[in-house]
Order: C-alpha cells, then sequence, then structure tokens
C-alpha cells in the first residue's frame, strides 16, 4: 500500500501532518468566505471536521493561524535569468498561474481579508513588500528600482484581482498567453528598461541632430553660406 504519499518516493503522510493540513486549508476557505473577523476557531473546526481543541493544539491562536494560512513565497531567484524578456514572463506566468489554479491561495485570500480588516492589510503590506518590492528590486538594473518593483507588483495585482476575483469578463475570459503577451512589454519597461530616448553614447536628452553644416536645404556641400553662383558678382 502507498498510504498518502503525495509524491512518489516521499514519506507517508503522518495523521498529526494530514489534520494539520486540512485545518489550515480550512482556514483558507473559511476567511476568503467570511473574513478574518467574522471567521472563527469553531467554525474553522467544523469545516475541517475537527474540534476545536484540535486547531488550538496545532495553530494556538486564530491569529497564529491566520498568519500561517496565508503565508505565501514566491520563488523571484528560480523565476530571473539573464534574459529580461524571459525574466518578466517567468514572474507573470508564475503569479497568474498559481491563482487560477487555486483560488484559494494564501495570496488569493491575503488580498481578500486586507480589504475588511486592518490586521490583515497590515500583513499583505509587509509580506509583499518583503516577498517581492524587495527581492525583485535586487534584480533591477536602473534608477529607481524600488518603486519600479512596487509599481510593477501593483500591475500583477491589479491582473490577477480584477481576473480571477473580480471576474472582470475581459481579462477573465481572455487567454493567458493573451494577457502575457500584451503585458509583459509593460513590466519589461518597469524591470529591465532600455535607454531612455536621447541617452545614447553621443546624444544629448531633448535634442535631435540637425544637418551638417553646409548641407541645409538649397545648398551644395562644400560651399560656404553667402557663395551662391552669381554672389557679388
Amino acid at each position: 500500500m502507498t498510504g498518502s504519499r503525495t509524491k512518489a518516493g516521499a514519506e507517508p503522510e503522518r495523521k498529526g501532518e494530514r489534520t494539520r493540513r486540512r485545518i489550515m486549508e480550512a482556514a483558507r476557505r473559511k476567511f476568503a468566505e467570511v473574513g478574518y473577523e467574522r471567521a472563527t476557531i469553531r467554525a474553522i473546526a467544523a469545516e475541517a471536521q475537527v474540534d476545536k481543541a484540535s486547531v488550538i493544539q496545532y495553530f494556538g491562536t486564530k491569529q497564529e493561524l491566520f498568519r500561517e494560512a496565508v503565508s505565501w513565497h514566491v520563488p523571484i531567484e528560480e523565476l530571473t535569468t539573464p534574459d529580461p524578456a524571459r525574466t518578466v514572463d517567468n514572474y507573470l506566468r508564475a503569479m497568474l498561474s498559481s491563482w487560477a489554479a487555486d483560488p484559494d491561495s494564501p495570496m488569493a485570500v491575503l488580498l481578500r481579508t486586507s480589504m475588511t480588516s486592518e490586521e490583515a492589510a497590515e500583513l499583505l503590506r509587509r509580506h509583499v513588500t518583503k516577498e517581492t518590492v524587495e527581492r525583485v528590486a535586487a534584480n533591477v538594473d536602473a534608477p529607481d528600482a524600488r518603486l519600479r518593483a512596487a509599481l510593477s507588483g501593483a500591475m500583477m495585482f491589479g491582473i490577477a484581482t480584477q481576473r480571477y476575483l473580480l471576474r472582470m469578463p475581459d481579462l477573465a475570459e481572455a487567454d493567458l498567453d493573451d494577457v502575457l503577451r500584451l503585458a509583459a512589454p509593460l513590466f519589461r519597461a518597469l524591470i529591465a528598461p532600455g535607454p531612455e530616448p536621447g541617452t545614447e553614447p553621443g546624444s544629448e536628452l531633448g535634442t535631435e541632430p540637425g544637418p551638417e553644416p553646409g548641407t541645409e536645404a538649397g545648398s551644395e556641400p562644400g560651399r560656404k553660406p553667402g557663395t551662391e553662383p552669381g554672389a557679388g558678382s
């Protein structure tokens, strides 16, 4: 018998681990459904089909359970490559795919509950700053790296929220590849910007190259102004 192995070759999941996981999954569903303030340990226990004492045994308080239930990690280092275009695609695809795979993912639940709970909002602020802004900014080779990382994070959350939580029809019904195709250039402009216009070597900002001296319209190369044929004769 394979028991409750979750992966080939993995150790069987122990009863305590199964109970803990069941409580965690039930907590995410309940927090997503009614918010942090209205969710109770008793309701979470009923959702997980365990008694209230089991929830307290494994997690202590509702606050500690919430913090663990909504904790998430973005593998920024694994997604970052020497190719900026590929890196941006990796960031976008990883975040949007994770939300699509699990509408009750820790990230999605934390965002939902942050709309009605200041405690959840503060946790979201700190978690986003630590998990995305700081780590993405470390890979941005441009001025205002943290602001660029923060803006890209805000855009990602906006897309994910409207696509998966609010189910805005144009975004929700769009193919993921189409979303990436149109959104990726915007993110590349923030995370992996090229040289700004007028900043290339040999150029001055706000100026356009003019004609070479002596090549103005109507003049011949090499002829000085005022020396047109017949001038002075």
